[in-house]
């Protein structure tokens, strides 16, 4: 079965990696990127945290060694989109295809890491990342089966139960059932702790661990959304 890796990475000579470290509040979206075997042509999306000159981002790219050529395509005060040609040398995009790996989505460059999401075949994951450690430092974040029929919010759930333990789990299902996330709420923390026979303090320690993995799951897909978004009005 095919695996979905999402991973994020760090590799020497990449000029767009040089780019977030001359300029800590860029990040990069690369949204298409292919090979001709001697370059790599790709479409990037310049994204600012509000105190970053995209302009000055925009001609350090121009001026990389790597850079062969480099178009603006549309320019924004918060977004700068350019199309840009560079030397393969400066990528890792040879090493993830010949690693039998497959990019799927946008690339994002940050904070002096890539986050890559990858396809892989099941029975050569191993080998495969292995092959990409030779070339990169990985740090590989979440595996999952590759499932293209499911929707994205059954792979959400899926995700949040892994993460949750069996007693979040109940604890959070009953607050939920009993109404505490009600306005007004119909049950208190104290009566949910008489309940399942335990402390306060422990009905609270479950209620909000269980919380913030629920919270952080759901905004990373939010913000995500959110991201694509702003790269989609385009």
């Amino acid at each position: 079965m095919k695996k979905r890796v999402d991973l994020r990475l760090w590799h020497e000579g990449c000029w767009m990696l040089a780019l977030t470290r001359e300029h800590p509040g860029a990040e990069l979206i690369v949204t298409d990127i292919c090979s001709d075997g001697t370059d790599i042509l790709a479409t990037v999306v310049v994204l600012g945290d509000g105190e970053v000159d995209l302009e000055t981002v925009e001609a350090a790219a121009s001026a990389s060694g790597a850079v062969r050529s480099c178009d603006v395509l549309e320019a924004g005060a918060e977004r700068v989109r350019i199309h840009v040609r560079y030397d393969a040398s400066a990528s890792i995009y040879g090493a993830i295809v010949r690693s039998s790996l497959t990019p799927v989505g946008e690339i994002r460059i940050a904070d002096d890491s890539e986050r890559w999401t990858l396809l892989a075949d099941g029975a050569s994951i191993g080998a495969s990342m292995a092959e990409l450690e030779e070339v990169a430092d990985v740090d590989v974040r979440r595996v999952v089966d590759y499932e293209p029929e499911s929707p994205v919010a059954a792979d959400l759930v899926d995700e949040i139960r892994e993460e949750l333990s069996p007693r979040q789990t109940r604890y959070l299902l009953s607050a939920f059932e009993e109404g505490y996330y009600g306005w007004p709420r119909e049950v208190s923390a104290k009566e949910l702790a008489e309940k399942h026979d335990v402390s306060g303090p422990t009905a609270l320690e479950h209620l909000r661990k269980g919380e913030a993995t629920v919270l952080q799951e759901i905004l990373a897909l939010v913000e995500e959304r959110e991201r694509r978004g702003s790269v989609d009005a385009f």
